[in-house]
């Protein structure tokens, strides 16, 4: 269960994926409120970390195929 629960996982992945699904979603329901946008930015923060996470982690370097078999930096791991 520790494994599950450990950044980088496959549910981590998961999560992040549906806080920014959550973030379309709030975008397109509350489209005249101000507060929608910074939220909605807000929800992005966990899939803009576990990449920079897996980045760090496997050292990424400047390479443009770096990561291109497992979906690259955006997916989760293979």
């Amino acid at each position: 269960m520790r494994d599950q629960l450990r950044i980088g996982s496959g549910l981590s992945w998961i999560a992040a994926w549906l806080l920014v699904l959550g973030a379309v979603v709030l975008a397109l329901a509350f489209d005249r409120a101000g507060w929608t946008w910074w939220v909605g930015m807000l929800l992005l923060l966990p899939l803009i970390g576990l990449t920079a996470w897996r980045a760090d982690e496997k050292g990424g370097g400047s390479d443009p195929y770096y990561n291109a078999g497992d979906g690259g930096p955006w997916g989760p791991p293979a």
